[in-house]
């Protein structure tokens, strides 16, 4: 099963991808990414299990299939509604598809029930979410110097004529050695390699790892620990990754 961190990073990278190839910005691409991806796939499953599980006559009888997409898109969209709004909001889409449902006392029980699950789903969700922003924050403010390191290290291989998805894999690598110096740079540098195998081609990942690794003798990162010092949401200019 994949790590939070490891879910997070492919959020991350989809979203690269896509701002990439339809030409928007990272942050609009994450947002789609992690609706539809991370989180409506959950909450799809939760409406449905909750509708299979349900003994109340009002819920069975009402507009069953309508309710799934209503439910499962309303509380995957961007913004999010705060913890404490989100029962407000799932009573009002009950109520659109099973009139007087959610003030019944027949159904108190099993409605706080999907309540909390549906709470605890998007909690536990956040970890990812949180992290993949932070390298999709990341990428966007040092981009144009990251894309320097990456041109300055591949030798013979301008930037435009790498694969768009190994791009993407290495900005976010590059991020992490430079900019979370919790990560030792070997985990970076074996998680881009994962992701490389999993979403580019065939060869990839070797070209993914000897750019990294060659960044890291350069600049003298340790693989077993990072010497950076800053987080992406300290705001820093480029000059903050070293080059040299």
């Amino acid at each position: 099963m994949n790590s939070p961190r490891r879910r997070a990073r492919e959020m991350a990278l989809k979203a690269l991808y896509q701002a990439e190839m339809v030409k928007t910005s990272n942050e609009e691409a994450l947002d789609q990414v992690l609706s539809s991806t991370l989180y409506h796939p959950v909450f799809e499953a939760l409406a449905r299990d909750f509708l299979k599980n349900s003994k109340n006559q009002k819920i069975l009888s009402g507009e069953v299939e309508d309710f799934v997409p209503d439910f499962s898109d309303s509380i995957s969209a961007f913004p999010h509604q705060a913890s404490e709004d989100l029962t407000t909001q799932i009573k009002e889409i009950l109520e659109r598809h099973f009139s007087g449902v959610a003030r019944s006392q027949q159904t108190d029980d099993e409605l706080k029930d999907f309540y909390k699950k549906t709470l605890d789903k998007r909690r536990k969700n956040l970890p990812i979410e949180e992290f993949a922003r932070e390298l999709v924050s990341c990428v966007s403010e040092h981009h144009s110097t990251i894309d320097e390191i990456i041109e300055k290290t591949a030798q013979n291989w301008s930037i435009d004529r790498m694969a768009a998805l190994d791009r993407c894999i290495l900005r976010i690598a590059i991020c992490e050695l430079f900019h979370f110096k919790d990560i030792p740079a070997n985990a970076t540098i074996n998680e881009a390699i994962e992701l490389a195998k999993k979403y580019s081609a065939d060869r990839s990942y070797e070209f993914v790892n000897g750019i990294l690794d060659r960044i890291c003798k350069e600049n003298k990162l340790s693989k077993l620990e990072t010497t950076a010092a800053v987080r992406p949401k300290t705001s820093k200019s480029n000059q903050d990754i070293e080059t040299s």
